[in-house]
C-alpha cells in the first residue's frame, strides 16, 4: 500500500473509532442517568453518577493506548485492562438495569440487547483501536532493519572515532571511522521505518549516546556520508 495512503487510512480508522466511541458513551451515559433518577438520585448528582462509572471505561481505554503505544510488559497491561472490563460490566449492567417495563409492556430480550449496545460499542472501538496499534508496530518492525538491534559497543572513553588528517599512507584520507557511520545508517534507517525524518542535531545526539565521539564540525560531514543531508533537504 502506497505510504500515504496507508496513513491516510490509519488516520480515518482513528477518528472514526473516537467518534462512535464518543457517541456510544454519550448514549451509555444518557442510560446511567436514568438508572439514577429511578433509584432516588436528583439534580447533581444523578447527572454526575454516570460519570462514575463509564470514566472507568474511558480511562482504562486510555491507558492501554499508552501501554501498547509505549510497549508495557504484559503483567503491566494487567491493572488498565482490569480497569476497563470492570467498568464495561457496571456500566452494561446499570444500562440493562434501567429498563423498566410497565403493565402489559414487559422488558423484551431485544429492549436488553438495545440498552446493552452502547458499553459495548466503546469497548468494541477500544478493540479495534488496539489491534491497528498491534498491527502497526509488528510492521514496523518487520522493516526495521535486523542489524539495528546490533549496534556495534560503545567505544572506549575518551577515543574519537574520526580519522584525523594525515593518518598515514594507509588511511583513505580524512572522514568519519567505518563504524560511526554504520551507527549513523542504522539511527537513520530505524526512524525512516517509523515514519520520522532525523536532523543532524538529533543524529549527533543519538550517535553520542551510543558512545561516539566527534567534533561538532564534522557532523555536516557525517551526514552527507549517510545522505542524510539530502533527505532533509528533499
Amino acid at each position: 500500500m502506497n505510504p500515504r495512503t496507508r496513513k491516510a487510512a490509519l488516520y480515518a480508522i482513528g477518528v472514526v473509532a473516537i467518534l462512535a466511541s464518543a457517541n456510544a458513551l454519550a448514549h451509555s451515559y444518557a442510560g446511567l442517568y436514568d438508572w439514577a433518577i429511578h433509584h432516588r438520585l436528583t439534580g447533581w448528582q444523578a447527572m454526575s453518577w454516570p460519570a462514575e462509572i463509564d470514566v472507568f471505561l474511558a480511562v482504562g481505554e486510555l491507558a492501554l493506548y499508552v501501554a501498547y503505544l509505549d510497549g508495557w510488559p504484559a503483567r503491566q497491561r494487567v491493572w488498565p485492562w482490569a480497569t476497563a472490563l470492570t467498568g464495561l460490566m457496571v456500566s452494561v449492567a446499570g444500562n440493562v438495569g434501567h429498563i423498566q417495563g410497565g403493565p402489559g409492556d414487559p422488558v423484551s430480550v431485544t429492549d436488553r440487547v438495545t440498552a446493552a449496545t452502547s458499553p459495548l460499542a466503546a469497548f468494541a472501538g477500544l478493540s479495534v483501536g488496539l489491534l491497528v496499534v498491534k498491527m502497526t508496530r509488528q510492521q514496523a518492525a518487520r522493516r526495521r532493519p535486523a542489524a539495528a538491534l546490533m549496534l556495534a559497543p560503545p567505544p572506549a572513553a575518551g577515543v574519537v572515532l574520526m580519522r584525523p588528517s594525515g593518518a598515514g599512507s594507509g588511511a583513505a584520507g580524512t572522514g568519519p571511522d567505518p563504524r560511526l557511520l554504520r551507527d549513523a545508517t542504522l539511527i537513520v534507517q530505524n526512524a525512516s521505518a517509523r515514519g520520522q525524518r532525523v536532523s543532524q542535531r538529533t543524529l549527533a545526539r543519538e550517535l553520542r549516546g551510543h558512545g561516539h565521539h566527534f567534533p561538532n564540525d564534522h557532523l555536516r560531514q557525517i551526514a552527507e556520508t549517510i545522505g542524510l543531508a539530502r533527505n532533509v533537504a528533499a
